[in-house]
């Protein structure tokens, strides 16, 4: 368990653009350990959806238009890397649009309920998760998450003192 500067880069949501994106990180000598990868109107859709089955509407209709059209070719690449400074400036040079962000990462036991488990103790030590994302191989022995959270630095410390192993 330990924490990571998470990269958040805003890209055209066009063919190309992941290449572009990993092109850039590859002649920085850059290796990218983790990925996600959103689809920025998909996402507020999606919002918008829930919030009017709930009744619970954040914006009038015409905001709603407004904001999917500002969002309707874009998506956001979340990425781990080995080398978070030179990715930041790498992505800097090539003029992205970008954000950074501390994360958890955490390495687990690649079997049936570990993750629940883990989930579990953020829950006992009243630890928010903002979103999550992670992946193995199915015969891998280990599974890497990588965990966004309000407060990385409290949250270590709260996880440590719980009994048990993270």
């Amino acid at each position: 368990m330990y924490k990571k500067l998470q990269i958040s880069a805003f890209v055209k949501n066009s063919p190309g653009e992941l290449f572009k994106l990993c092109q850039v990180m590859h002649q920085a000598g850059v290796n990218i350990l983790a990925m996600s990868i959103q689809n920025a109107s998909s996402y507020l859709m999606e919002l918008f959806k829930t919030r009017e089955q709930t009744g619970r509407r954040i914006a009038t209709s015409s905001s709603y238009g407004s904001v999917m059209k500002d969002t309707e070719d874009r998506s956001v690449i979340r990425i781990v890397v080995d080398k978070a400074e030179a990715a930041v400036e790498a992505i800097k040079a090539a003029d992205y649009a970008y954000n950074t962000s501390d994360v958890l990462i955490l390495e687990l036991e690649n079997r049936p309920g570990t993750l629940g488990e883990l989930a579990g103790r953020f829950g006992e030590a009243s630890i928010n998760i903002n979103y999550v994302y992670g992946s193995s191989l199915e015969d891998d022995k280990k599974a890497m998450y990588v965990f966004h959270l309000p407060n990385v630095d409290e949250a270590l410390e709260q996880l440590k003192n719980l009994p048990g192993k993270c």
